[in-house]
């Protein structure tokens, strides 16, 4: 049978499809396999060559309605057209498949042993088209599909999550995986095409022959110290900045880079590194213990300055800001549901940094 996909489609983005479309030619293949077993009492005289499959939909949908129907007069009724062009349909589907699809049983007619097996078989295609239909109508109107999305760690864990999760919320049809990492891996992933599109926070120049790079959102860095710390006073400038015992991200995190460019602007040029540690919640951790002061986005820690857990310390001079970045690869086209959730993003993202 010719099923021929819509111009354009691309079945590589959604395996979903993929795994319809496949499972459409296997049917086909299976029928062609069944019909083989048929005694020569049941069907017409074999051909030279095997039952021809290219027939259309149409054909299908018809033999089904006269099964189901009881009859061709009742299915010409239901179809608003002529006998005779239910016949006509149905002869010819005879002629292709290779196998006499009715028998009479009285004055009337019923299915013969190829035409069980027929009817099995069109149904299930004719389900699996209504099924490709839907989701090709699903994925072009931006409801379904899958995003992979690669974060560097401050991005996917204080920005992506709220957005994510209300996106799946909205759209129950989207499957969406969120891989959160370095800078530098969650752009080679991207590069590799492990994913679609990365949401990442760095200082460093992208490469243009590589990547595609929409600034997104530039997060406020906030100095945060220990409520009860007093060798840490409210307000502090690049002097005392340069004296203070610092917690930070290991040497080496685009992170690091981004707050060591920040505090240059400042004049600020070398800082007492007290202990690196890995991740923002082990950070505040560590403020909170008293150990030292950190730098990390207003962003994250929201709550604790909000619960009265950490004290944000004023930067004397203009406000320090990461820089946030949407990365694709060069020329990637990304289907109407990416296309979808990086509007999202975008969108929610100076939101979430000024809320």
């Amino acid at each position: 049978m010719a099923l021929i996909p819509p111009k354009g489609t691309r079945f590589v983005e959604d395996d979903e499809i993929t795994a319809l479309w496949l499972g459409l030619c296997g049917l086909i293949r299976d029928l062609h396999r069944l019909l083989t077993m048929y005694t020569p009492e049941e069907t017409p005289k074999p051909r030279a060559v095997g039952p021809d499959n290219n027939f259309s939909v149409q054909k299908l949908e018809v033999f089904c309605s006269v099964v189901e129907l009881g009859g061709v007069g009742r299915a010409a009724e239901a179809l608003f057209v002529s006998q005779p062009v239910v016949s006509a349909h149905l002869k010819s589907l005879e002629k292709h498949i290779g196998a006499q699809l009715f028998v009479k049983d009285g004055r009337s007619i019923r299915l013969s042993e190829p035409g069980q097996t027929v009817y099995r078989w069109a149904s299930d295609v004719l389900r699996s088209r209504r099924e490709l239909d839907k989701s090709l109508e699903s994925l072009s109107a931006g409801t379904a599909g899958s995003v992979r999305i690669a974060a560097s760690m401050s991005a996917g864990n204080s920005l992506l999550t709220p957005v994510v999760v209300d996106f799946r919320r909205r759209y129950r049809d989207v499957d969406i995986t969120v891989t959160n990492s370095s800078v530098e891996v969650a752009m080679e992933t991207v590069r590799a095409g492990r994913a679609d599109f990365c949401v990442v926070a760095t200082d460093a120049v992208v490469d243009a022959r590589s990547y595609e790079a929409e600034l997104i959102g530039q997060p406020p860095f906030v100095l945060l110290a220990a409520v009860d710390d007093d060798r840490v006073p409210d307000r502090v400038g690049a002097v005392e900045l340069a004296q203070l015992p610092f917690i930070t991200p290991p040497g080496g995190f685009a992170i690091r880079h981004s707050q060591e460019a920040a505090l240059a602007r400042l004049g600020v040029k070398h800082r007492h590194v007290e202990i690196e540690l890995g991740s923002a919640e082990a950070i505040k951790q560590a403020v909170s213990g008293g150990l030292g002061v950190a730098l990390l986005w207003r962003v994250s820690a929201r709550q604790e300055l909000a619960r009265g857990e950490l004290r944000e310390i004023t930067i004397a001079g203009p406000p320090i800001r990461d820089k946030l970045y949407f990365v694709t690869r060069s020329r990637k086209r990304l289907t109407p549901v990416q296309q979808r959730l990086r509007r999202a993003i975008t969108e929610s993202i100076p939101d979430l940094l000024e809320a």
